[in-house]
C-alpha cells in the first residue's frame, strides 16, 4: 500500500507539472508572441515652425510633426531607395498609427508656434503598409553597443580618455536617438581607463575590449577613431573616421569623413559623431533588411529541467520580431517542440535570436535544439595573449604604448 501511495504521489507531480506547462503553453505559446515596445517605431525630437492663426496652429504642428516622424521611422528601418516612390497615407490614416505621443518643448505667440514632439507608433499598421508596398524592412534591434571614441590629433597624436579628447566629449554629449542600434559612451572613470589605452583600442585588444563589454553589458564595442587633419589653404578642416567592431557578429570596419568649410572643430566632432552613428545604423540595417511577404518554418526542440527554464525562453522569443507564429507540437517534463514561421533567412533569423541570447544548432531529423544563452554574446576572439599562462591581467592599469 505504502509503495502504491508512492506511485500514485509520483504520478500526480508528474500530472500537476504537465498541467502547469499547459497552462503555461496556453497563455502565449502558439499563435503570435507578444512583442515589446520597439525603439524603432518611436520617432525623437521632431521640430516644427509654423506662421498663421494661432488658434489652429498647434493642431497642424502636430499633424506636420506626425507626418515627419513617419517619415523618420520609415528611414531607420528602410531603404532610402525603397521608400522614394511611396507616397505616405493622409493624415487621418497617419494619426491612427499613433500610439501616443510628448511635446518636448513648445512656445508660442500671437502668430507663430515652435515646437518639438517625440511621437510613438503602432508597429503592426507600418509593417502591413511596408508589406502592401512590397519594401523590405528590418527591425530586428541590436544589443547595446559601446563606443570607444579615439582621438587622433594633427600631429598624429592619439587619445582615448581624458578632458582634453573633444571626441569624448562630443559622444558624451549625445542624446540616444531612438533606431536599431543603441549606442553607449563610456564613463571614463578609473576602472576604464585601467582597462585599455587609445594604442590598445586602436589595436583590437580583443581580452580588453571584452572586459569593457561585459562591464557595461552591451553585446559589442566599436573602435571609433577620429583624425582631425591640418587646415587646408581655404580654412576647411576635415575629420577622418574610422570604425572597427568588435562582437559576436563578424567584425565590420567603416569609414568616412565630414568637412567644415568655417573650420569649427566643436562643430566638427558633433557631425562626425552623427555620421558615424548612420553609419552604424545604415550597416545593421542593410544586414537584416528582409521581404515582408516571405516567410519560412523551421521546427525547434527546446530542452528544459523546469517551468522557470521554459518561461525564460518564452520570454525571450517575444523579444524576436522576426517570429511571426509559434505552434507548440509536443510537451514533457524534459522540453518542447515548436514550430516557428518567421522573416527574413537563416542568418538574418539567427542574428535576431542571437539579440535576443537564444541560439539554435542542428540535432538531426530536421529539427534544431534552441537554448538560452548563459552570459549572451561576446566579442570574437576574446582572447588574448599577455600573461603567463596566455591571458591578459587586466587587474592591471593598461599600460600606454
Amino acid at each position: 500500500m505504502v509503495v502504491a501511495a508512492r506511485v500514485m504521489e509520483k504520478f500526480r507531480r508528474i500530472a500537476n507539472m504537465l498541467a502547469g506547462l499547459a497552462l503555461i503553453a496556453a497563455m502565449g505559446v502558439a499563435g503570435v508572441p507578444a512583442k515589446a515596445d520597439q525603439n524603432v517605431y518611436v520617432a525623437a525630437g521632431i521640430p516644427v515652425d509654423l506662421t498663421g492663426d494661432i488658434a489652429t496652429l498647434r493642431e497642424k504642428a502636430m499633424l506636420q510633426a506626425q507626418r515627419e516622424g513617419l517619415k523618420k521611422v520609415l528611414s531607420q528601418i528602410a531603404s532610402a531607395d525603397a521608400l522614394k516612390n511611396i507616397t505616405l497615407p493622409n493624415d487621418d490614416t497617419i494619426t491612427s498609427w499613433v500610439q501616443d505621443f510628448e511635446i518636448e518643448e513648445e512656445k508660442t505667440s500671437a502668430s507663430r508656434y515652435i515646437g518639438r514632439f517625440t511621437f510613438r507608433f503602432m508597429a503592426d499598421p507600418i509593417r502591413q503598409f511596408l508589406s502592401e508596398q512590397s519594401v523590405p524592412y528590418a527591425e530586428t534591434e541590436s544589443k547595446a553597443v559601446l563606443v570607444l571614441p579615439v582621438y587622433t590629433n594633427e600631429t598624429g597624436d592619439t587619445e582615448l580618455w581624458g578632458p582634453t579628447n573633444p571626441w569624448f566629449a562630443a559622444w558624451a554629449a549625445r542624446q540616444q536617438q531612438p533606431g536599431l542600434v543603441p549606442i553607449q559612451t563610456p564613463v571614463g572613470d578609473l576602472p576604464d581607463t585601467n582597462t585599455i589605452t587609445a594604442t590598445q583600442a586602436l589595436a583590437g585588444d580583443t581580452a580588453r575590449i571584452q572586459s569593457l563589454a561585459d562591464r557595461y553589458a552591451v553585446g559589442d564595442v566599436m573602435v571609433a577613431e577620429a583624425a582631425l587633419q591640418p587646415p587646408g589653404a581655404d580654412g576647411k578642416r576635415t575629420l577622418l573616421l574610422t570604425v572597427a567592431n568588435y562582437g559576436a557578429q563578424s567584425a565590420q570596419n567603416l569609414k568616412d569623413q565630414v568637412t567644415s568649410d568655417t573650420g569649427d572643430v566643436d562643430q566638427l566632432m558633433k557631425d562626425g559623431v552623427e555620421k558615424v552613428a548612420e553609419l552604424v545604423q545604415n550597416s545593421w540595417k542593410q544586414e537584416n533588411l528582409v521581404d515582408p511577404n516571405a516567410r519560412a518554418t523551421v521546427k525547434v526542440h527546446v530542452p528544459f529541467s523546469s517551468l522557470a527554464q521554459w518561461v525564460a525562453v518564452k520570454k525571450h522569443l517575444a523579444q524576436v520580431s522576426l517570429i511571426k507564429s509559434v505552434n507548440l507540437t509536443h510537451l514533457s517534463r524534459s522540453g518542447a517542440d515548436i514550430e516557428l514561421t518567421y522573416l527574413g533567412d537563416e542568418v538574418q533569423f539567427a542574428r535576431a535570436l542571437n539579440q535576443a541570447d537564444l541560439m539554435v544548432a542542428p540535432s538531426g531529423e530536421g529539427m534544431e535544439t534552441m537554448t538560452l544563452m548563459e552570459n549572451g554574446g561576446a566579442p570574437n576572439g576574446s582572447t588574448s595573449g599577455g600573461g603567463a599562462d596566455g591571458s591578459t591581467d587586466l587587474t592591471q592599469p593598461a599600460v600606454p604604448q
